[in-house]
């Protein structure tokens, strides 16, 4: 996740108040596979509206507005 936040950072797009630390946390802990299973699994979400949620959350959280 690393190597991903710094190729993030390298867009100049992430915020610049976020860490590459904190960019490669927020993507490995919402990329586990429980985070899918509790909301497509146990919730009952679709994989296309998990995928949409991530996408959205990940751009909310880590881009610049």
């Amino acid at each position: 996740m690393q190597e991903r936040a710094a190729d993030l950072r390298a867009t100049g797009e992430l915020r610049p108040d976020l860490d590459d630390d904190t960019v490669a946390d927020i993507v490995w802990s919402t990329n586990a596979v429980e985070y899918w299973l509790l909301l497509v699994r146990e919730r009952g979400w679709t994989t296309e509206r998990f995928v949409a949620h991530l996408t959205d959350m990940w751009c909310r959280t880590l881009l610049s507005p």
